[in-house]
């Protein structure tokens, strides 16, 4: 991989507190450390383009900076930093050689930590899955939804062959977006959740990215005065101890294989605030990654499960709860493969199936397991 990717600058190697994350890291300094073994690898991507936020590539070794200075949460993990790459002759070059590292991380059961960058480096982030995951779930949590012909959500939704399941575009404000982009997603029953619902119940977002493969975070949306470091900046958003949330929920999901934060930008911001607080959410990730449970009905078999009969000869909707976190799934009926497909769900989805109501995550599910 040394072919894509550039040491860090010396200066990296004396930000080594005791009981600090870069006292724990292994960073490409003078050689690539060993990284077949590690657990997650660090990666920044030096490229500012396709974006008005043109500093972003200043953002890597910002936020490296913030990130090695925070207290670790364990001694026991297993990271490397992998170091940055170099803006390529196009921005195209740049996202193969993005894909290419990615790939080879994700075949070796190594989750990419990507520390932005654009955020159209989401679709390299997207397409190294490829010949790893058939049916993929990325969580894209923006204030936006782009589906306009470059962006890189349409170039995911397009991307032949098609490696995806499901879309959750999460955090989006209404006032952003037009109403056919929302549609567009709806009818191919992805799942876009509006800023206002999310922040009602900030728990029922664990369900979704506990079934998401990759997540990329958009730092836009956040509010303003939490994330100045950002050239469209916004007044409205998620608060700072939210992104902690979902990055901590993001980190703890045992299908999470992926990670993100791009747009960040240091010319933007006020006395690093920005910087610390993407260093915070990497930092929560890491956390959520290492308290991990083995949590799924696949990897234990100490469930609960309840069945609830729907009603007008609807299928019946199977339930699991853990006996270990009290997580709960739902089991999908099984069309296109003999084997059913146990998802993520809440308790207020087994709450909606007891009155005989169908919930609308077991719906989606059902219409895309019917294609």
């Amino acid at each position: 991989m040394e072919d894509f990717l550039s040491p860090l600058p010396s200066y990296f190697a004396e930000q080594n507190s005791s009981g600090t994350i870069g006292e724990l890291v292994d960073k490409y300094i003078d050689q690539l450390p060993e990284w077949e073994d590690a657990d997650i690898a660090i990666i920044g991507i030096l490229d500012g383009r396709n974006t008005s936020n043109k500093e972003t590539s200043l953002a890597p070794n910002q936020l490296r900076k913030e990130l090695y200075s925070l207290i670790a949460s364990t001694t026991k993990a297993n990271i490397v930093d992998i170091g940055n790459i170099e803006p390529g002759k196009t921005f195209n070059d740049t996202l193969f050689a993005l894909q290419e590292v990615c790939k080879t991380l994700l075949s070796n059961s190594i989750i990419p930590v990507l520390l932005g960058g654009s955020k159209e480096l989401g679709y390299a982030q997207f397409a190294a899955f490829q010949k790893i995951v058939k049916n993929l779930e990325a969580t894209i949590i923006s204030p936006t939804i782009d589906l306009d012909k470059h962006a890189f959500l349409n170039k995911i939704c397009l991307h032949e062959p098609n490696l995806l399941f499901n879309i959750n575009a999460l955090g989006y404000q209404s006032h952003y977006v037009p109403e056919k982009a929302v549609s567009t997603l709806r009818k191919l029953y992805f799942n876009p959740i509006r800023l206002g619902v999310l922040r009602s119940n900030l728990a029922d977002i664990e369900p979704v990215l506990r079934n998401t493969d990759m997540t990329s975070f958009d730092i836009g949306a956040v509010k303003q005065s939490d994330a100045p470091g950002n050239h469209d900046n916004n007044p409205s958003g998620l608060t700072s101890e939210e992104a902690c949330q979902l990055c901590w929920y993001a980190g703890i999901s045992e299908k999470m294989r992926s990670f993100a934060i791009y747009e960040i930008n240091p010319e933007f911001d006020y006395r690093n605030t920005t910087s610390k607080l993407g260093a915070q959410m990497v930092w929560y990730f890491l956390d959520g990654y290492y308290n991990r449970k083995g949590d799924h009905p696949e990897m234990h078999k100490e469930f609960l499960k309840y069945r609830c009969t729907m009603v007008q000869n609807e299928p019946d909707v199977v339930f699991y709860k853990s006996k270990r976190t009290e997580r709960w799934w739902m089991e999908i009926p099984g069309h296109t493969s003999a084997k059913n497909l146990v998802i993520p769900c809440s308790y207020s989805d087994y709450t909606m199936a007891t009155k005989g109501e169908m919930p609308d995550l077991f719906f989606k599910a059902l219409q895309k397991n019917l294609k």
